[in-house]
């Protein structure tokens, strides 16, 4: 039998809306697994949830981090097992929802995301990154675990530092790292939205033109007045964020940046998708108007 859900999919394509109506519907509560819902005034580019769309249904790990700290997934993994064994100890459903696939995967695998942090190195790898690229970082990684190299973008280079910083202070490989503790979710049922490509990406436009009438611009401003920029906040980093932060500095045309932020974010659903359909414990669905009932089908099997 289940003991939690999971609903994972790309970008837009509409897990919070569906979780909603399935926590309504078995008086769950919702674990967050955006790695961007997670920081305090990063709204509206994150596309997070109001309080009015949450509809009364209790959520975890949302807007509860400073915006300058320094966030991992093994803080993820922690912070997301206490949450997730107070709901388990209350006799609820736990459903997991979001679309970042390192949250997900550490709390259904076994293996360890530790490793020491070492703030001397992290500031070397920093610095090689300004001043080699991140091309460099990337062949580093690739010669220190190749295993873990595959499962990264060059582009990710907060990760790519944290993968090398795990080989050097560990003195073992990443992928071979293993933990003694058991998966947190023992048995989900993990449900993937599969939305058509040209649909997916339709809503992803769509979605970025609203939120630039939603005040995207205003909230990037605010962020920079409270010293927030790409250089010390790696929220400011994310897709939505850099772009408007390039345009506010005068870098880049506002229909430019616009664009860049739709352009970024199909790019992104399209890494989203390809590290999901790695698992083949996921079980694709297509939404429909019976979506919420076909999942509650599976689940009460």
């Amino acid at each position: 039998m289940y003991d939690s859900i999971i609903i994972l999919g790309a970008t837009a394509s509409g897990k919070t809306a569906v979780s909603i109506e399935l926590a309504k519907r078995l008086g769950a509560e919702i674990v967050n697994a955006d790695s961007m819902y997670i920081y305090r005034d990063f709204d509206i580019g994150t596309a997070k949830p109001s309080t009015m769309e949450m509809g009364g249904i209790k959520h975890h790990l949302i807007s509860f981090v400073d915006p300058l700290s320094d966030f991992s997934v093994a803080d993820y993994r922690q912070n997301a097992k206490k949450a997730i064994e107070d709901i388990l100890n209350k006799n609820i459903v736990p459903i997991v929802v979001g679309g970042t696939g390192f949250y997900i995967d550490s709390l259904i695998n076994t293996f360890s995301y530790g490793g020491d942090k070492d703030s001397k190195l992290r500031a070397e790898l920093e610095s090689e990154l300004e001043s080699c690229g991140k091309d460099y970082l990337y062949s580093r990684l690739c010669k220190l675990d190749s295993e873990t190299a595959k499962k990264l973008h060059p582009n990710d280079v907060k990760r790519v530092i944290r993968a090398i910083e795990i080989c050097l202070t560990s003195k073992t490989k990443k992928s071979e790292i293993e933990n003694n503790c058991d998966a947190i979710l023992k048995n989900p049922l993990i449900v993937g939205l599969n939305v058509d490509r040209d649909a997916l990406y339709s809503r992803i436009n769509l979605r970025v033109d609203k939120m630039i009438e939603a005040g995207l611009i205003d909230e990037v401003k605010a962020l920079v007045a409270k010293g927030y920029t790409p250089d010390n906040c790696n929220a400011m980093k994310g897709i939505g964020y850099k772009e408007i932060y390039s345009y506010l500095i005068g870098e880049t045309p506002l229909e430019f940046a616009i664009e860049k932020v739709k352009q970024h974010t199909r790019n992104y659903a399209k890494r989203q998708i390809t590290w999901f359909k790695r698992n083949d414990k996921i079980i694709w669905m297509t939404p429909s108007c019976d979506f919420v009932d076909k999942i509650l089908e599976l689940f009460e099997r």
